[in-house]
């Protein structure tokens, strides 16, 4: 079922609206999709691997704790961006809950927009009285805290809204959103890109024939990076996402966990759309910082001790919940499902 209120919003536009202009009130205006639903989860739309496996969130904290106590030992911010129903910051939490010194330094700033998610969030971390310290909320990232960053950007920036465009007969082409009032419903149409500093912009991208790019997921990236340069730190992104060239667009919808068409369900469904890592990365060249480390989920998770955390668990298993813990394990790590996704760790020289 359409909401009401989201579509009344796209038919005010008389013309159609770019693909970036729909998603963008689809799931961000004050009616839209991320800003009340609740959507994370096994009942959601999309489910992280936070809340596949608890192993997860403790790699990472173990992570973050090593990084922490061998480059920046004093006082600093802890943040997530889109932290969901705060199962990863827990975990993280939890895991370093023993570190009196890392405990103590740590600042703790959740990134979030979703009122139920903001709500779902302060029961589930308040209630593992994981902190004996207050936990800050804010609806944007702010960048006036001089401590030290150490940020975690999980499946976050993945949603942001983006531009579609294709080369036919060496013309360039934007796809867009109509709405067709004698149908009745919203279209999707192609217009011919004549505008020379739209043109100009795709150049940038040395696109073979197919484009798609993020501005804000851009400017919000440059953002954090300009932040990191100005105050130290690191940064964990894990999403799925390509470096090479695109030969096919990547934007999809998911409604009750199933595929569906971008145009159906409007404001009560996810969109998102594969993260041009490679874009990143020269954003990061760009501000002077460190690629610390950019590969798979798989690896890192590998690398980082996963097998050796589940071991430890074992012991103390029954056999049903060593079966659930093996079937998380192989989901978040398996080349074929969320092992594939991407990590990059970046950080200041």
């Amino acid at each position: 079922m359409d909401n009401s209120k989201i579509l009344d919003e796209i038919i005010k536009y008389e013309k159609n609206i770019s693909i970036e202009k729909y998603i963008d009130i689809c799931l961000y205006s004050k009616n839209g999709y991320y800003k009340n639903l609740d959507v994370i989860g096994r009942k959601g739309d999309f489910i992280t691997s936070s809340e596949i496996s608890q192993l997860f969130g403790e790699i990472i904290g173990l992570f973050i704790l090593d990084y922490w106590q061998t480059k920046i030992n004093k006082p600093f911010n802890l943040i997530e961006l889109g932290p969901g129903s705060g199962t990863l910051i827990s975990d993280i939490l939890r895991v370093t809950k023993k570190f009196k010194n890392f405990n103590e330094s740590a600042e703790v700033n959740l990134v979030e927009s979703n009122l139920a998610h903001i709500k779902k969030q302060k029961k589930n971390i308040s209630s593992s009285l994981i902190l004996n310290k207050k936990i800050n909320w804010s609806r944007k990232f702010h960048s006036n805290n001089p401590k030290p960053v150490i940020i975690i950007a999980n499946e976050f920036f993945d949603c942001f809204p983006i531009r579609q465009f294709y080369k036919k007969n060496n013309y360039w082409y934007e796809k867009n959103v109509q709405f067709n009032a004698n149908k009745n419903k919203l279209e999707l149409f192609d217009d011919i890109v004549v505008k020379t500093d739209t043109l100009k912009k795709i150049m940038k991208y040395k696109p073979i024939n197919v484009l798609e790019f993020s501005r804000s997921r851009e400017k919000y990236f440059s953002e954090i990076c300009q932040h990191i340069r100005n105050v130290g730190g690191t940064m964990i992104v894990i999403d799925y996402g390509y470096v090479k060239k695109l030969t096919n667009f990547t934007l999809q919808s998911i409604y009750n966990n199933k595929k569906s068409h971008i145009l159906d369900n409007i404001g009560n469904q996810d969109i998102t759309s594969l993260v041009d890592f490679e874009k990143l990365i020269a954003i990061v060249k760009k501000n002077k910082l460190v690629i610390d480390l950019f590969t798979t989920q798989r690896n890192f998770l590998l690398m980082h001790g996963i097998i050796e955390r589940f071991n430890k668990f074992l012991p103390n298993l029954t056999n049903k919940d060593e079966i659930k813990m093996k079937q998380g394990l192989d989901r978040i790590t398996n080349k074929q499902n969320m092992g594939s996704f991407k990590v990059l760790i970046i950080s200041k020289k």
